[in-house]
């Protein structure tokens, strides 16, 4: 009996040993062997945008799974990422669509987090890994133009409702008059923005720009303003769009086209 009992005490010894030693593990790839780039970011606050990241798996021998997008910052993920599976030495992209949050609360720089599956650890369970890259990102306040158009002096700005087209003589000056609104959540500061008139053909006239002043929260609105725009002597007759173009330092919030006829 001794003798048996002995025997069933080795064998359970060797069957236990046996498949301790099946388990297999894999290390995974480690996120300094992905290659991530991502282009610069600029959006208005609140409006929703897609974004689209390139991933290359520099890893000679193992592929990453399930590679998605897990956070980005400040932005909130509307729709979650689309899901990939990137084999050694290959590439792809990975899409999903964020939503901006106030202007005034995002920094130059925003963290994204990009998640993978790869490797598998001691309980044979697959290891979820993560990189962490920077990415530019600008966003900007939500104000648009409104009441553009050409008027017939800067002294008679409110007289009339702005006018699309407007014709005028060689040696003339053309008056552009508009106002601008925050159509945001956030306060705008004075002196952020300007409005830049810029007339198409440089034979015909050149541009002009004005500084907005005011100060506008939620729904606020800037005075109307004018530019007098001179008509070159010497300027050939026929038809010029002129873009009316709301800027924050090199960014473009708003346009609206005029379209400027010189007699002969």
């Amino acid at each position: 009996m001794k003798k048996l009992l002995a025997l069933m005490l080795l064998i359970s010894v060797i069957f236990i040993s046996g498949c301790a030693s099946t388990i297999k593990t894999s290390s995974p790839v480690s996120p300094e062997e992905l290659a991530v780039s991502i282009e610069p970011l600029v959006i208005k606050e609140f409006t929703e945008q897609d974004i689209s990241v390139n991933v290359l798996n520099n890893n000679s021998t193992q592929a990453i799974d399930s590679v998605s997008v897990s956070s980005f910052d400040l932005f909130t993920i509307v729709e979650p990422s689309s899901q990939v599976n990137i084999p050694p030495g290959n590439k792809a992209t990975v899409s999903f669509r964020v939503m901006a949050p106030s202007f005034d609360g995002v920094e130059d720089t925003s963290m994204l987090t990009l998640s993978y599956a790869s490797g598998i650890d001691k309980e044979e369970k697959t290891i979820i890994k993560t990189k962490v890259m920077p990415v530019q990102t600008i966003v900007l306040p939500d104000a648009k133009l409104q009441f553009v158009g050409f008027a017939e002096s800067m002294d008679k700005l409110r007289a009339s409702p702005p006018v699309s087209a407007w014709e005028t003589e060689k040696g003339g000056n053309v008056t552009v008059k508009f106002s601008v609104k925050n159509s945001g959540q956030t306060t705008i500061s004075n002196g952020s923005m300007y409005v830049l008139v810029d007339i198409e053909n440089k034979l015909i006239g050149n541009n002009a720009s004005v500084n907005i002043t005011e100060a506008m929260a939620k729904g606020g609105t800037s005075y109307t303003r004018g530019v007098t725009l001179p008509i070159l002597k010497d300027a050939p007759n026929g038809e010029t769009d002129v873009y009316v173009n709301l800027m924050k330092g090199d960014y473009l919030l708003d346009s609206q086209t005029l379209v400027l006829k010189v007699k002969l």
